[in-house]
């Protein structure tokens, strides 16, 4: 590791030659969308992603999109990461050389290089990946049964921070466990046969349906209450909390902007809703989370989520709070994410028309 932090320090004066051994290599370009490609075992099954698909054409510039290089042997050279924030700007750079059964891989933006990395194969699998950063080291050490990836040790800064066990059978991967400390989580299980991501979806609907009254009743609300937000964040729309707000608070708010008196964060009540126990709830949000990470279906897993929670709120704003809490006239409840890019058309889709059109007419949207 020494040695390779070495490198990593020479690498600011080397971006120009490496630049120009690697993109002579390149027999082709293509175009692939993010993530694009990683030859390390699980890179993207950990964070339920996918990797990238070969694209015939260039994508929009608002879209991030990768332009990776290879050589006669069909290996990636190059990799060219552009922006889709920035109008599709070259915004990172990967130069990836080989030699026999070691691969390293310098990585640079604008500013200069960010990692180095150095692979190490046998017999065609590779069995360490060694990583220096401007902020630290890593090591990965992996393990194989019958050619299959098996194990992953994850050190940090030479410490072993926690361990990937991954099982498969005849349809490939089927459970990916990881272990920090005394804790396991599961980061990937493949769904039972016959499992039903809508009918999933339908029996979380019914267990929030009596969770949320419940975290509710626990929000300590200055006053009757004009309305209770559902706050998610996009990439995880049942992962949220439960705020409240008074009409003198959202009042308050509204003469700053329309939009802040639907601001969950400038709540001054709110309270946590565990899901975790909830059923299939950890499935679905992996269901939806790979949905997302594929390129045909992006953003599909995070409109499920979008409706179900719509579909809650519609539900729970016909409902009799007068057992709950002290609630306001035109008292709604509705989900909205912490951008609020939502907000308008959650609204629309989970508040009665007459209550929606009073609250208009009072200047709150």
């Amino acid at each position: 590791m020494s040695d390779l932090a070495a490198r990593f320090g020479q690498l600011a004066g080397e971006y120009d030659s490496r630049k120009g051994a690697a993109t002579a290599l390149v027999g082709r370009w293509d175009w692939y969308n993010w993530p694009g490609l990683d030859l390390r075992p699980l890179h993207f099954e950990r964070d339920l992603r996918k990797a990238g698909r070969r694209l015939d054409a260039r994508p929009p510039r608002d879209r991030d999109a990768l332009r990776i290089g290879f050589d006669a042997e069909d290996r990636a050279v190059v990799i060219e990461e552009y922006s889709g924030f920035v109008n599709g700007r070259l915004y990172y750079e990967t130069f990836v050389s080989h030699h026999g059964d070691v691969v390293e891989a310098a990585h640079f933006d604008s500013q200069g290089p960010l990692y180095l990395h150095e692979y190490h194969f046998v017999d065609g699998l590779m069995r360490s990946a060694d990583t220096v950063a401007r902020r630290g080291s890593g090591r990965e050490s992996y393990e194989y049964s019958d050619g299959r990836i098996s194990r992953v040790a994850i050190e940090h800064d030479g410490r072993t921070t926690s361990m990937l066990t991954a099982e498969h059978d005849d349809c490939g991967l089927a459970r990916l466990v990881e272990v920090v400390g005394h804790r396991s989580e599961v980061r990937y299980e493949r769904p039972p046969p016959g499992f039903d991501l809508q009918a999933a979806c339908r029996a979380i609907e019914d267990t929030l349906l009596t969770l949320i009254p419940d975290a509710v009743a626990r929000l300590a609300v200055e006053g009757p209450a004009a309305c209770v937000a559902l706050s998610y964040r996009r990439s995880d729309v049942l992962s949220f909390e439960v705020h409240g707000a008074t009409e003198d608070e959202r009042a308050a708010l509204a003469a700053i902007d329309a939009h802040a008196a639907w601001s969950p964060a400038d709540f001054e009540a709110s309270t946590d809703l565990n899901l975790d126990g909830a059923g299939p709830v950890r499935l679905v949000r992996q269901e939806l989370a790979l949905l997302d990470a594929d390129a045909l279906n992006a953003a599909a897993g995070s409109e499920i989520g979008r409706r179900l929670l719509c579909s809650v709120a519609a539900r729970l704003n016909l409902r009799d709070w007068s057992d709950t809490l002290p609630v306001a006239g035109d008292f709604v409840i509705y989900p909205v994410d912490l951008e609020m890019v939502d907000l308008e058309r959650n609204l629309a889709d989970c508040v009665p028309p007459d209550r929606l059109s009073r609250l208009r007419d009072r200047g709150l949207l």
